[in-house]
């Protein structure tokens, strides 16, 4: 059997490099991590590759240079390394100054599984929205991700891009347009899930186990983080009875407390439960991802069990 799975890196990285053969602007920086494709960016592109090493905020700083000179910037280093440890200078060197910067973080969610907290991208949602400039992606497979590198190429704002450290099946073909920041799988269901990233696998396996229970449920797709275009996700879900998000993110910062947000504002009055990570760094506790998704409950065996019993209630 063929295996279709494409790592979310190399698809994205091969983008900027196709890219990158017309566009002399573009620059390449990353704090020494690497992915399959990038070697060949670095020998067919060397003015435009640089590796700076382990030093984060400098690659920042170099970054808010040849940004002010005109250059098309991707960064890229491991999630709490590119965030956490570099976010006062994105905040002030790049967000202050709306720099159309790329950051591109890797090992999304539990990624990093057996890395441990550490290692994990939990809570870098919650953090980075906090910054008004700039706008967070998350594709959930290898066509979104394509698509998303050239949307951001383009965005004229400071940008976040989450790439999973996984490999994934398409969900979408390739001649999708992605016109709208989510995308809505309909089954004509009456309830609906909302989801983001590689989360959006396990949300389609759930929905097919449960229409063997005659039980028919919709999904949306969140490729864009922030900004969400609220009016037009507000009307949608209206129309729906119960709402079940599911995130690999822990509760405050992620999905789940933009949406509770969203709702909130906006007097939405709907039934919506939340399955996502517990607000815990769970320090001393190591396992791969499935392991730490029973942990959090968030695997499809629970979550197949709860939303059928929450849709029949």
């Amino acid at each position: 059997m063929k295996n279709n799975k494409l790592d979310f890196r190399n698809v994205f990285f091969d983008e900027i490099y196709n890219i990158s053969k017309k566009n002399n602007k573009i620059v390449f920086l990353t704090a020494d991590i690497s992915a399959y494709s990038l070697p060949k960016f670095r020998k067919d592109f060397p003015e435009k590759f640089y590796n700076v090493g382990i030093a984060e905020q400098g690659m920042v700083n170099m970054a808010t240079g040849l940004a002010m000179n005109k250059k098309k910037v991707f960064i890229f280093s491991m999630i709490p390394f590119l965030t956490m440890r570099c976010y006062e200078h994105i905040k002030i060197n790049i967000c202050s100054h709306n720099l159309p910067i790329v950051l591109v973080g890797l090992g999304s969610g539990l990624s990093y599984d057996t890395a441990g907290h550490s290692a994990q991208a939990i809570i870098d949602i919650g953090i980075m929205r906090m910054l008004p400039e700039l706008e967070i992606y998350n594709p959930s497979d290898p066509t979104s991700a394509k698509y998303i590198c050239k949307r951001v190429l383009k965005s004229k704002n400071p940008t976040y891009v989450r790439l999973d450290k996984s490999q994934q099946q398409s969900i979408y073909n390739k001649n999708e347009t992605f016109e709208n920041s989510f995308k809505i799988f309909k089954n004509g269901g009456k309830n609906c899930i909302i989801s983001t990233g590689v989360m959006v696998h396990k949300s389609l396996h759930v929905i097919k186990e449960l229409r063997k229970n005659n039980l028919k449920i919709d999904l949306i797709d969140l490729l864009k983080i922030k900004p969400l275009e609220e009016k037009r996700l507000l009307k949608i879900l209206s129309k729906y009875n119960k709402i079940f998000v599911i995130d690999e993110n822990t509760f405050s910062g992620g999905i789940s407390s933009i949406l509770s947000e969203i709702f909130v504002k906006n007097f939405f009055k709907k039934k919506i439960n939340f399955f996502c990570l517990k607000n815990t760094q769970d320090v001393g506790n190591y396992g791969n991802r499935e392991w730490l998704h029973k942990r959090n409950k968030i695997d499809v065996k629970n979550l197949i069990k709860k939303i059928h019993k929450l849709s029949n209630g």
